[in-house]
């Protein structure tokens, strides 16, 4: 592996020179020799990057594709905790590129930290990111009320209702510090009236405890 050759992309892509950003980012990716120095690479400079002015951490498409993806993919499969929290990071990265995001089961960011925090729920990090993703579920679930409760883009269906209802516990599990207890207690309440309104409209029958 040629690392002058990565100094160099940094350079010209700085300065805007395209052409010459994608020929030396070519002339890294095929420097290196063998995996081993991949994964050597990767672990040193993915704690280097930073997310652009978004917040949103995304890196070449080509240095993902041909040195980073397959390095986390391999921690994926091995359930290496750390190298998971990567990939979820970069999920810009993965929704980008259906071929490779196939390689995981197209699994979302939420699922990917939600996998992250029942091997490691110990993991603070990964439980104070979990519920924030959980939260900002919620949010969207909610957005439209009080026309209704949503699931994906379009209004929740009962057993879909009952799969918000089912994911709850843990939600307020997550909350270990009882920040959003009432938040959560509002969207329950709330799934729990939109089910109501459905079995009066559709004269389907629903017991809530």
């Amino acid at each position: 592996m040629k690392i002058e050759h990565y100094h160099d992309f940094l350079s010209y892509q700085s300065q805007g020179l395209k052409e010459k950003a994608t020929e030396t980012i070519t002339k890294f990716i095929n420097s290196f020799e063998n995996d081993e120095e991949k994964e050597l690479w990767v672990l040193e400079y993915l704690p280097k990057f930073e997310p652009n002015i978004y917040g949103t951490l995304r890196l070449r498409h080509e240095l993902f594709e041909e040195i980073v993806f397959p390095v986390l993919l391999a921690g994926y499969n091995n359930k290496n905790v750390e190298l998971m929290l990567w990939l979820a990071k970069l999920c810009q990265n993965l929704y980008q590129n259906e071929k490779i995001w196939e390689k995981i089961n197209f699994k979302p960011e939420a699922v990917i930290i939600e996998e992250c925090y029942n091997l490691d729920p110990d993991n603070e990090v990964i439980r104070e990111k979990l519920l924030g993703l959980k939260i900002y579920q919620i949010d969207y679930h909610i957005h439209e009320w009080p026309a209704g409760i949503l699931y994906g883009h379009n209004g929740a269906t009962i057993d879909e209702c009952n799969i918000l209802l089912d994911e709850i516990p843990l939600i307020r599990k997550l909350d270990t510090n009882k920040e959003h207890q009432e938040f959560i207690q509002d969207y329950e309440d709330k799934i729990k009236e939109y089910m109501e309104r459905m079995e009066v409209k559709w004269g389907l029958k629903q017991s809530f405890p």
